[in-house]
């Protein structure tokens, strides 16, 4: 007759779990998502405002917070329907334009690019805008600052920066957030 396995024991690390000395221990929070899988339909003229310079929304760039913190969020919103490009007036607006050259001049930071867009349409043509909405921020930074970026990519399937039960949520979800997370402290 044959033995019978023994069961080995589980390894356990001692507590507590040491930590590197070197490693920083960001503790960002993250930027509130919505995941869902309602679909809304477009409102009659919504794809033609989101096509005006105006759009839905008030603003086109927000920095949340504002002020100086480890991780900040810059969202880049109210993209046209179907479109991948910025506007003229998103890529002028004040903040955008403070927040590009302090990407580029404060090599502490390093970034990451996610593009998002509403939830009507076909997955694979959401994929799509939101993949090329964050690739064409990218393209907008300096070289120095493009250096610092450490992933460009489309939300996951389902994740929006908001419901998409309005017109405003819908506009507001056609966008592109930059990560930005400082004490870097030079290139990847």
């Amino acid at each position: 007759m044959g033995r019978m396995p023994q069961v080995l024991p589980q390894y356990t690390p001692p507590d507590p779990v040491e930590r590197m000395p070197n490693m920083a221990q960001m503790q960002c929070s993250e930027l509130a998502k919505v995941h869902s899988t309602a679909v809304f339909p477009y409102q009659p003229n919504e794809i033609t405002t989101s096509h005006t310079e105006v759009g839905h929304l008030g603003s086109d760039v927000a920095l949340v917070p504002p002020g100086v913190a480890i991780c900040q969020y810059l969202v880049i919103w109210d993209f046209g329907v179907d479109w991948r490009h910025l506007k003229s007036s998103t890529i002028h607006d004040p903040v955008m334009v403070l927040q590009l050259n302090r990407f580029e001049t404060d090599t502490s930071l390093q970034f990451q690019i996610v593009g998002y867009s509403d939830c009507v349409g076909v997955e694979r043509s959401n994929l799509f805008l939101r993949t090329g909405r964050a690739r064409n921020v990218f393209h907008l930074l300096g070289p120095d600052a493009r250096s610092r970026v450490f992933a460009v990519k489309a939300a996951p399937l389902h994740e929006y920066l908001k419901d998409n039960s309005t017109v405003m949520n819908r506009a507001a979800n056609r966008a592109v957030v930059v990560e930005i997370f400082a004490g870097a402290g030079g290139t990847i």
